[in-house]
Parts: C-alpha cells; sequence; structure tokens
C-alpha cells in the first residue's frame, strides 16, 4: 500500500537548496575583522556571509585566502594586509550597517563551528 516511505499523504519529497556562496576555496578577499569569536578566531563577512579568520584581531583590515566552505560560513588564512579601498570598501559600509542586524546571527554560526569539532 506504502509505496514510498514518508510519502503515504501525499507529501512532496524533500529539496535541498544550496544558496549560492560569494566565496569559494582558494579566494583571496580583504575583509575588516568585526569581531572575535568564542575560540578568538576573527569573524569577517563577505557578501553577509560569515568567514572566521584564525589569529585575527577586532578591527584588522587582512587579505584573507578562504580554505574551507561550509554550508553556513567559510573559513581563510590570513596572507596579509588588505590592499587599497576599492569597490570591495564600499561593500564593508554596507555590511556595517546591517551589523546589527545579524549579530545573532554570528552568535550561532559560532555555535555550530564549536559543535562540528
Amino acid at each position: 500500500m506504502d509505496e514510498g516511505k514518508g510519502m503515504d499523504r501525499g507529501e512532496k519529497p524533500f529539496k535541498k537548496f544550496e544558496t549560492p556562496k560569494p566565496v569559494v576555496v582558494g579566494d583571496e578577499v580583504d575583509v575588516t575583522i568585526e569581531s572575535v569569536g568564542g575560540q578568538g578566531d576573527g569573524i569577517a563577512k563577505v557578501g553577509g556571509f560569515v568567514v572566521f579568520v584564525k589569529g585575527a584581531k577586532k578591527g584588522e583590515r587582512i587579505r584573507v585566502k578562504i580554505t574551507d566552505v561550509k554550508r553556513t560560513y567559510a573559513v581563510g588564512e590570513k596572507v596579509g594586509a588588505a590592499g587599497p579601498a576599492t569597490s570591495e570598501g564600499k561593500d564593508d559600509e554596507d555590511e556595517e550597517e546591517e551589523e546589527g542586524e545579524e549579530e545573532t546571527s554570528e552568535e550561532e554560526e559560532e555555535e555550530e563551528e564549536s559543535e562540528a569539532e
């Protein structure tokens, strides 16, 4: 009688949707560290997407090489000082305006990262 598991009431199969991420492994991006996570990693954002940077301090403007991209965040390593401000600098200003709205999200991201390890 039940031909498909979990679909006996006319339910549609679950489809996992991946949102496009603004960074991929190997990208080098200039960021400003907005805060520091519970494990001491710097937290920056690229297009609203959280990037953790080991050893970075709040307020630093640095160039980061992306080493890993997860569903909700990326991990990068510091490769040097950020270059001169360009159009990317304007993005950072826009992100700062949204910072208050996404503060809770950052805390959730930190918790997810610490649970994953």
